[in-house]
């Protein structure tokens, strides 16, 4: 695939983007505004690359930071301070007091598989025993087990799932030798390009969706400065008509008092059973029975009248959860009484 050689900033966001949402999150949560418009910026301009591509940026960015770091010695010492840095000085001591008395746990050896993109396990797995499949499924990280799930075709899917619900207590040595058999295949495993992940808005809902509010709300706001379109258009992703199911009763109620019932109306036109519950039963009886009837009324509506109904609907949630007068809970945020 022929493009201009990645400049520093797009391989950045190459490297950012091959870590996967939840991890990619992470990462801008540590830092600064500006790095953090930069390399949104980059992730949105980012050329369609091949795998040959990404693997040489990736691989690139492992050994030079590799070469960063000098050696560090391990030991008790060690441990504990990560832990009191991590947990507090009191838990600290309880959990090394636990490792003294039991020992070290033992390693996954199917760890390597959390590193890896729900498109990397999908283009071997797809043909795995279904007792394969699970295992691989029991020992990911539950949204990326959950998008291999998704990604298998209907008959592996069930018998997977079925495995997994039954599957008991893994002795040791047979993780150890199927962790060796999986390697061995995931090493034969040609990359298929249209799997690497790439740029685009999309990529960048995705992590937003991850990210903690003010990452997420410092990033629109220079967006509305630098580009309101785009800004608009990730909006539009972030929170959609249909996530309404996602909002409780007295959010949506509140939502409610600022929406034109004849907007209602034509906006619940096209939309799934369960959200049009939702929403009539946050309404009053009478105000309820008005929307149906209006429903009934306008009989069949253009899908550009719906859409742009619904649009303004899903405006009326931003606003408010932008004035404060709600609260949208995505990403890692965590609600506190």
């Amino acid at each position: 695939m022929n493009h201009a050689p990645l400049d520093g900033l797009q391989r950045a966001a190459t490297v950012l983007l091959q870590m996967g949402p939840e991890r990619a999150a992470r990462v801008l949560k540590g830092m600064s505004e500006a790095e953090v418009m930069a390399i949104a910026g980059a992730i949105t301009a980012l050329p369609a690359l091949d795998a040959v591509t990404v693997a040489e940026v990736v691989g690139q960015f492992v050994t030079e930071a590799a070469a960063r770091y000098g050696v560090v010695q391990g030991g008790t010492n060690a441990a504990k301070s990560l832990l009191e840095i991590r947990l507090g000085q009191r838990a600290a001591n309880d959990a090394m007091a636990i490792f003294e008395a039991h020992g070290p746990q033992p390693v996954d050896p199917l760890d390597f598989l959390s590193e890896m993109s729900a498109a990397q396990l999908l283009g071997f797995l797809k043909d795995e025993h279904p007792q394969t499949v699970a295992l691989v499924l029991n020992h990911l990280p539950p949204d990326v087990a959950a998008a291999v799930l998704a990604g298998l075709s209907d008959e592996l899917r069930v018998e997977a799932a079925r495995r997994v619900a039954l599957m008991g207590r893994v002795s040791p040595d047979f993780l150890e030798r199927a962790a060796e058999v999986l390697k061995r295949k995931l090493e034969g495993v040609v990359v298929d390009t249209s799997s690497v992940e790439g740029g685009g808005v999309a990529s960048l809902v995705e992590i937003l969706n991850r990210a903690d509010r003010g990452t997420e709300k410092s990033i629109l706001a220079e967006l509305d400065q630098r580009n309101p379109e785009l800004a608009e258009q990730i909006r539009n992703q972030l929170f959609v008509f249909d996530d309404v199911v996602s909002l409780d009763d007295r959010t949506l109620q509140k939502v409610l008092r600022h929406v034109v019932p004849g907007e209602l109306a034509v906006g619940l036109k096209s939309a799934e059973e369960e959200v049009r519950t939702k929403f009539l039963r946050n309404l009053s009886e009478r105000a309820a029975a008005d929307v149906l009837e209006e429903m009934e009324v306008l009989g069949p509506v253009r899908l550009s009248q719906v859409e742009s109904a619904q649009a303004a609907i899903v405006r009326v949630v931003r606003e408010l959860d932008a004035k404060g007068e709600i609260i949208l809970v995505r990403g890692d945020d965590e609600m506190v009484a």
